[in-house]
């Protein structure tokens, strides 16, 4: 039997080597942050992925940096290219799938939620994508008791349905070889949210508790750290926020959107915002210190509006939206 190959979630760079030295990296990693290089600027931006008959925005890079999946008008559709930006090409056009998709931790499938609109009453239906063929599975279908987006934990899908965490093993990815993360790995719990409360489910007992509660302040695009042992979230008209997984060392980090974590655990690219009330003025991108909650512009040299930061698996290079013109873009960062 062979054993599986883990991604090493911790540079996001794909390698080969044995399990014993991508677990030794994630310990040493994990306990001295430090010795991760970070970036305090970031080169010019160039246009990397556009078309005249399409707006395309939420980019994501896969686990090894190789592909980038990424949506069009209204979210509909996911389409993919290679992480140079040729080989554009659609995966799926269905309906608002763009909205809060994911890769799998081995890189083979994106799920993703799509929406369906039935004598004006809309739906979710909740999808796994094989990205070598754009084949598919239903994981949930039609429903309008789910909550958020789903997620992966490890090859398994986590939805949040009618307030309770549930975990779905989908037929396409217990046939494959999958690859788990070196947070599956290390996480003894997985984390969720609904609406203004943070829960933790232990993956052994299936049992969840409430790890922190905002009172009607609502939660949203939280995203955990590569280790686990971290989230990010905002919080409704207060800002960015980081608390460790077992809702200990709550901060409050100021402005800031969508952030994207680097490699380690010290520091995430966010979107500044900028608006008149009705429409989008300006987004620029900062890099900020969630231990300390300092910040570095990254974007001074551009007029471009940066919006939806995400950080290649390495940590080298950012893309970003910009609403303007619909092209995607890259950075690199240094």
């Amino acid at each position: 039997m062979n054993e599986k190959k883990i991604v090493n979630t911790m540079n996001g760079c794909k390698d080969k080597r044995n399990r014993k030295f991508f677990l030794l990296l994630f310990f040493l990693v994990a306990g001295f942050p430090a010795i991760i290089a970070q970036p305090f600027s970031a080169d010019e931006p160039v246009a990397l992925i556009s078309s005249a008959d399409h707006n395309f925005s939420n980019a994501v890079w896969s686990p090894d940096g190789q592909t980038i999946a990424f949506t069009s008008d209204k979210q509909n559709g996911i389409w993919l290219a290679n992480a140079d930006g040729s080989n554009v090409r659609l995966l799926t056009a269905d309906h608002g799938v763009g909205f809060g998709f994911s890769w799998s931790p081995d890189g083979e499938y994106i799920l993703a939620r799509s929406v369906i609109t039935e004598n004006r009453r809309r739906f979710h239906q909740v999808k796994v994508y094989e990205v070598s063929s754009g084949a598919y599975e239903i994981v949930q279908d039609k429903t309008r008791d789910l909550q958020g987006v789903p997620f992966w934990s490890d090859q398994q899908v986590a939805l949040v349905l009618n307030r309770q965490l549930e975990l779905r093993t989908p037929q396409m990815t217990a046939r494959s070889n999958g690859t788990p993360s070196l947070m599956d790995l290390q996480s003894a719990q997985i984390n969720y949210h609904f609406l203004d409360k943070i829960h933790a489910m232990n993956k052994t007992t299936r049992q969840s508790e409430r790890i922190a509660d905002f009172e009607g302040r609502i939660i949203f695009n939280m995203r955990p750290s590569p280790s686990g042992n971290k989230l990010v979230f905002q919080l409704q008209g207060l800002g960015l926020h980081v608390v460790n997984a077992d809702g200990t060392g709550l901060r409050n980090l100021g402005h800031g959107e969508r952030a994207s974590w680097m490699p380690g655990e010290k520091y995430v690219v966010v979107s500044m915002v900028e608006d008149n009330g009705y429409v989008i003025t300006g987004g620029e991108l900062y890099l900020v210190d969630v231990n300390t909650g300092e910040s570095v512009h990254l974007t001074p040299h551009t007029q471009l509006t940066a919006l939806k930061p995400a950080v290649s698996p390495c940590g080298t290079k950012v893309l970003f939206d910009n609403p303007d013109d619909g092209t995607i873009y890259l950075m690199e960062l240094r």
